[in-house]
């Protein structure tokens, strides 16, 4: 038996269901810190899934796909970092792509270039009105209460090798209300209580909007008496 591997995978699983409960009940609160992690990994996964789509390979399955994902994920977690807007666009977005994506899993359709561009398509809409309707804030709470409960949940699955942590990169929301009926039902009662939390919470709080490009390009003024 290899107790060195079983000690360092429980120790992994433990960090992942810690993270993906902070997520959960904290995700408006630490939205500046999340967010740039969220926007990676959401680059990794529509970057992968779209060379899955356009080439037939599997989910990070080859050298190319885990390039394209990496390169993708560093600029949406680049831009996240950078641009409020691009942060809560890109939530909105992930939201919107994930609905798809998992709408047309359910109900046994591949993923190929049609229902990867369909997914696209509504991310795009639901960023540009996450936006649009100044919803940020609400896009915030749903997104990370959802994506932390299935985080929680999933990584429960893979210590019990009932998932596989490719699988659960892939598509988190749907591949573990996929694992059965009770699993789905556990994901909604944790992300049901983690948004009553948030909401609860930061009812006086607004998602705070900065611009680290111009902080960091902009030269600050002299001082009255410089020089």
């Amino acid at each position: 038996m290899n107790t060195d591997g079983t000690f360092a995978a429980i120790v992994a699983a433990s960090f992942l269901l810690f993270l993906s409960a902070i997520v959960a009940f904290f995700g408006t609160r630490l939205f500046w810190i999340i967010l740039p992690i969220w926007g990676f990994f959401f680059g990794l996964a529509i970057g992968a899934q779209g060379v899955q789509a356009l080439f037939g390979d599997g989910f990070l399955s080859t050298g190319f796909s885990w390039v394209v994902a990496f390169f993708l994920g560093l600029i949406f977690a680049l831009l996240s970092y950078l641009f409020w807007f691009a942060a809560v666009a890109l939530i909105g977005g992930y939201l919107g792509y994930g609905i798809v994506v998992g709408f047309f899993g359910l109900i046994g359709v591949q993923l190929g270039v049609l229902v990867w561009l369909l997914g696209l398509a509504a991310g795009i809409v639901f960023a540009v009105l996450t936006i649009m309707l100044n919803i940020q804030k609400w896009v915030v709470v749903i997104g990370t209460s959802l994506l932390g409960a299935a985080g929680v949940v999933g990584t429960v699955l893979v210590l019990f090798n009932q998932l596989t942590p490719q699988q659960l990169a892939d598509h988190p929301v749907k591949v573990v209300t996929d694992a059965g009926f009770g699993w789905a039902v556990l994901v909604v009662v944790i992300a049901v209580l983690a948004a009553a939390f948030q909401a609860a919470t930061t009812q006086r709080w607004e998602v705070a909007r900065y611009n680290r490009w111009t902080e960091y390009t902009t030269e600050p003024a002299a001082s009255p008496g410089a020089g």
